[in-house]
């Protein structure tokens, strides 16, 4: 790895580790989410900063060249990506889910109520106060 794909890695691992701080303080990047990017640009940042490791990791797996293992751990990185995804949709399509059958619920509720009020009997009429008994 040349000096200049170094220096540039660097600066994307840093950009990358900035900007994630940043959507985390403004509350625009969920905590679960900024543990993913964070970590993430904190690999980048170990990669760059030590590259034995990625040459470590390379032979580790068998592969001949450094850009094997680069290639590699991107797979890994957005397979782990879309796997947390997925999660997080899983678990937002069951929330809707529920919230649709509960608005199903009160909707019917609320028309059962709205029929009871329009066929309630007439209420008695109240009773006509009886004049005062005359003394004779």
């Amino acid at each position: 790895m040349t000096w200049q794909q170094r220096v540039v890695l660097l600066v994307l691992g840093l950009a990358l580790l900035g900007i994630s701080l940043a959507l985390i303080r403004r509350r625009r990047l969920r905590e679960e989410y900024a543990v993913l990017w964070i970590s993430t640009s904190l690999a980048m940042l170990v990669l760059v900063l030590m590259p034995s490791a990625l040459f470590g990791v390379a032979s580790w797996l068998g592969l001949e060249k450094e850009g094997s293992a680069v290639l590699l751990l991107a797979v890994i990185f957005l397979a782990a990506v879309a796997v947390h995804f997925s999660v997080v949709i899983t678990r937002y399509a069951d929330r809707e889910r529920d919230l649709a059958q509960e608005v199903a619920l009160l909707k019917d509720e609320l028309m059962r109520l709205r029929t009871e009020a329009r066929e309630a009997p007439p209420l008695p009429p109240e009773p006509k106060p009886r004049p005062p008994a005359l003394r004779t």
